[in-house]
C-alpha cells in the first residue's frame, strides 16, 4: 500500500484533538444550561442523556475524520507488475516404437499409452506448434511442424510398436533427440520455447554417456529436452510376432523402465522426467508443459478503489453519528412516557 500524498496523513490527529476539543465544549456548555435552567420542565429543552460525556458521538467522528484524512492522502495499493507473456511453445514429441514398447506393463500396452500421451498432450496444448518423431534403430519424423493438433492426433493413432521394420529394431535416444531438435529448427518462431520430449522406456541400446551428452548439446543450443518414461521396474517379457526374444541362455529377455537414465537425460537438456505409466503422472507432465501458455486475460480480477472505501466508511460514520440522538431519545420516550 502506498500514499500518493502522505503528508495529509499529518491532519489526522490534528483533526482527532479539534473534534475531541469541540465535542467536549458542547458537552461543558450543555451541563452549564442544566445547573442554569435548574427546573425540571426546563431541563427537558436539553438532549437526553446531556450530563453524560457523548463518547459515541466523539468515535463517530473520529472515525469520519480519520477515514476522510486518510482517503485525502490517495492510498493506492501496490500491484505487481504482470509477468511477460510466456513464450509460444514449439513441442517436438519424440516416440519410441521399438519392439520393448510392445509390452504390457502399461496398460493397455506401453505403445498404447504413447499414443494417448500425444493425443492428451495436443489437446491440452491447442496454441503450441508440435511436431511428431518416431524412432527405433532410427529416428523419422512422422509430423512436421504443425499449428493443426487434429493432425498430431490422426497420425498418433497409428503408432505401434511394429511401426518400423524388423531391420530396424535398436533404440537409438541419442539421435532421436538430435533429430527432434533438428526437426524443431525446420520452422521456428521467434521466442518460441524448443522442447524436445522423449516417450521411451528409456531401454538405449546406445552408451548411457553419449545419450547425455546429446541432450546436454541440445540445451546448449536453446532446446530443452524432456522425458516421459512408460513401463515398470520390474519389467516384462520382451516377445515377436513369432514368439518371445531369448537370450543366449535360453531365458526370456526382460525389458524394464530405465528411469535413471531417463532422469539423467532430462537433467542435462534443461528439462523435466515424469513416469506416465498412469493419469496422475501424465496431469503432472500436462501442468508442467501448460506453464509456457499465456496468463488468460478472464484470469484477471479488478479490486474495489481503496479511497471509494474509506469514502464509504466516512459516510456511514457521519450518519451513525446523526442518529445517535434520535435513538437515545426514543428510548428515553419509551422508558419514562414522555416524548422530547
Amino acid at each position: 500500500m502506498t500514499l500518493v500524498r502522505p503528508e495529509l496523513l499529518a491532519l489526522a490527529p490534528i483533526a482527532a484533538a479539534l473534534l475531541a476539543l469541540a465535542v467536549a465544549a458542547q458537552w461543558w456548555r450543555l451541563r452549564r444550561l442544566q445547573r442554569l435552567l435548574g427546573e425540571p420542565a426546563l431541563a427537558r429543552l436539553l438532549p437526553a442523556g446531556a450530563l453524560r460525556f457523548p463518547l459515541a458521538r466523539l468515535g463517530c467522528l473520529v472515525v469520519t475524520a480519520a477515514a476522510l484524512t486518510l482517503a485525502a492522502a490517495e492510498p493506492r495499493r501496490e500491484v505487481a507488475e504482470p509477468p511477460p507473456p510466456a513464450a509460444p511453445l514449439d513441442l517436438a514429441i519424440a516416440v519410441d516404437v521399438s519392439l520393448s514398447m510392445g509390452t504390457a506393463d502399461a496398460e493397455p500396452s506401453r505403445v498404447a499409452r504413447a499414443r494417448q500421451v500425444v493425443s492428451q498432450l495436443s489437446e491440452a496444448l491447442p496454441r503450441a506448434r508440435i511436431l511428431l518423431v518416431v524412432f527405433a534403430d532410427w529416428p523419422y519424423t512422422l509430423v512436421p511442424p504443425t499449428d493443426d493438433p487434429e493432425v498430431v492426433r490422426y497420425f498418433a493413432d497409428a503408432l505401434r510398436a511394429d511401426l518400423v521394420g524388423d531391420r530396424d529394431q535398436g533404440t537409438a535416444l541419442s539421435a532421436a533427440i538430435a533429430h527432434a531438435g533438428a526437426a524443431l529448427a525446420t520452422r521456428p518462431r521467434a521466442g518460441a520455447r524448443r522442447v524436445v520430449l522423449l516417450v521411451s522406456d528409456g531401454g538405449a541400446h546406445d552408451d548411457p554417456e553419449s545419450v547425455v551428452a546429446s541432450a546436454r548439446a541440445a540445451a546448449q543450443g536453446g532446446v530443452e529436452v524432456w522425458t516421459a518414461g512408460l513401463g515398470s521396474a520390474r519389467g516384462s517379457a520382451l516377445e515377436t510376432g513369432t514368439g518371445p526374444v531369448l537370450d543366449a541362455s535360453g531365458a526370456p529377455v526382460l525389458t524394464r523402465l530405465e528411469e535413471t537414465l531417463l532422469a539423467d537425460v532430462a537433467a542435462a537438456g534443461g528439462g523435466a522426467y515424469t513416469e506416465v505409466s498412469d493419469d496422475r503422472g501424465l496431469r503432472s507432465l500436462l501442468a508442467r508443459l501448460q506453464d509456457a501458455r499465456p496468463l488468460a486475460p478472464a484470469e484477471r480480477r479488478e479490486r474495489p478503489d481503496v479511497v471509494v472505501l474509506l469514502a464509504l466508511l466516512a459516510l456511514t460514520a457521519m450518519l451513525w453519528e446523526g442518529a445517535l440522538d434520535g435513538a437515545r431519545n426514543a428510548r428515553h420516550a419509551a422508558r419514562t412516557g414522555e416524548a422530547w
